[in-house]
C-alpha cells in the first residue's frame, strides 16, 4: 500500500474543513430526504451534511475514495447504478471540470434526480484567473487518492456553465459565491441551485430509490449493487 506524504495528510485536514463549509453552503437548498453526492471523493461533504440536517445520503465516485462511514458507490463514470428519479436532490460539487464528458455526467445526474441539482464549480473571469485555477487544481488534487485523481479537463466561465444547465431544461433558482473573501483572491467557487421543474410542483411518484447497507455499498430499487469502476 502506497504511503501518503506529509503534504497529502495535511491536505486531507484542509479538505475536511473545506467540506464543512461546502455542506453549510448547500444545506439550505437541499430538498427531500434522499440525497446523492456525485463526485464525492473522500465523502467529507456527506459526513458534514448529515450533522446539519436529517437526510439519507449516498456518495458516488469513479473509485472508492471514502475516508468516512456511510453508503458509497463506485461506478464507471458513465452510468449510475440507480433508478430514474431515485433521489430528491443531487450534489455535484467541484466535480464537473474533472470530467472528460461533463454533459454525460450531468445527464445521468438529471436521470436519477427528481427535483433539484446543486452544482458548485470553479469559474474564471480572466486568463490570469484561469492560470491560477489550473495551477492550484493540478498541484493540490495531484496529492489526493494517492495520485490517482485526474487533472481538470476544462474550466468554464459562469455564463458557460449556466448555458449548459439551461440547455438541459434546468431552471436556475439561485447563484451564490460561497467562498470567503480571501479564497476568492485565487479561487472563485460559484454555487448553482437548479430545479428540474417549476417551484412548488412535486413529483407524484413514491418509493425509495436505494437503501443503505453496510459501508461501501448501496443497493438501488433496480437491483444494482456497488460496482468497481472499469476503464474507459
Amino acid at each position: 500500500m502506497r504511503r501518503e506524504s506529509a503534504g497529502a495528510r495535511l491536505l486531507q485536514v484542509f479538505l475536511r474543513r473545506y467540506a464543512r463549509r461546502e455542506a453549510r453552503a448547500v444545506a439550505p437548498f437541499v430538498l427531500g430526504p434522499r440525497v446523492l453526492d456525485l463526485g464525492a471523493g473522500e465523502a467529507y461533504v456527506a459526513e458534514a451534511l448529515r450533522e446539519l440536517r436529517p437526510a439519507s445520503i449516498c456518495s458516488a465516485d469513479v473509485g472508492v475514495f471514502a475516508r468516512t462511514p456511510g453508503p458509497y458507490v463506485a461506478y464507471d463514470g458513465w452510468r449510475l447504478p440507480f433508478s430514474d428519479g431515485g433521489f430528491d436532490s443531487t450534489l455535484i460539487l467541484l466535480t464537473l471540470h474533472h470530467c472528460s464528458a461533463p454533459e454525460a455526467v450531468l445527464g445521468e445526474a438529471l436521470r436519477v434526480t427528481r427535483r433539484r441539482l446543486i452544482v458548485m464549480e470553479s469559474v474564471y473571469r480572466s486568463r490570469m484567473e484561469r492560470f491560477w485555477l489550473e495551477l492550484l487544481d493540478g498541484r493540490l488534487n495531484g496529492l489526493r487518492h494517492c495520485g490517482r485523481m485526474g487533472v481538470a479537463e476544462r474550466f468554464r466561465t459562469a455564463d458557460e456553465w449556466q448555458a449548459l444547465f439551461e440547455s438541459r431544461g434546468l431552471r436556475v433558482v439561485e447563484t451564490r459565491w460561497p467562498g470567503a473573501w480571501w479564497e476568492r483572491l485565487v479561487h472563485h467557487p460559484l454555487l448553482f441551485v437548479l430545479d428540474k421543474r417549476p417551484a412548488g410542483v412535486l413529483d407524484s411518484r413514491g418509493g425509495t430509490a436505494w437503501t443503505a447497507t453496510p459501508r461501501g455499498s448501496c443497493s438501488s430499487s433496480c437491483g444494482v449493487a456497488t460496482r468497481r469502476p472499469s476503464r474507459r
